[in-house]
């Protein structure tokens, strides 16, 4: 399944959505209670396993390689929408996983994805934690404290439009 061996109590899996095939990386008991970890840019899935294989008995870690990263299929983002693609990627994600409800981690542009997240499945994250996340502004698509877009078409922002 992943082309980086994993640690000991991990498992690989692709997962096949409507959007993408996404790898996915999974420790604890299936039927516990989910615990979803979001990389940042330039990493993968493979940034949270020991911190994974730490969680308390009863919890089921589930890290996804984004798309365009690790073993994930790679399609274009629409730099438009912001983190929109990786946020419905995930929804589709956790749908394909029958998962209802989880608590989501997230660091650096995952972090920024927790956020965008909690925003557009609040009735489905359970709590919500970041570890050096990014600008809510995005990757340097705006040019002040108001996050005013540098691009007409919001590219970069990490918002979208509407």
């Amino acid at each position: 399944m992943t082309t980086v061996p994993t640690l000991p109590g991990i498992t690989s899996k692709v997962v096949d959505t409507p959007r993408l095939k996404q790898h996915v990386l999974f420790s604890g008991p299936e039927n516990g209670t989910p615990v979803l970890f979001v990389h940042g840019n330039a990493s993968s899935a493979s940034y949270w396993e020991e911190i994974m294989l730490k969680l308390p008995a009863g919890f089921r870690g589930i890290a996804p390689d984004l798309r365009g990263y690790g073993d994930t299929e790679d399609k274009l983002i629409d730099a438009t929408r912001g983190m929109g693609d990786w946020i419905d990627d995930i929804a589709a994600l956790l749908d394909a996983l029958k998962v209802e409800k989880t608590h989501v981690v997230g660091h650096s542009m995952g972090g920024t994805i927790v956020f965008g997240l909690v925003g557009s499945l609040s009735g489905r994250v359970l709590s919500g934690t970041v570890v050096n996340p990014g600008s809510i502004y995005g990757f340097g698509g705006s040019k002040d404290l108001d996050g005013t877009p540098c691009y007409d078409d919001f590219a970069g922002s990490g918002w979208r439009r509407g």
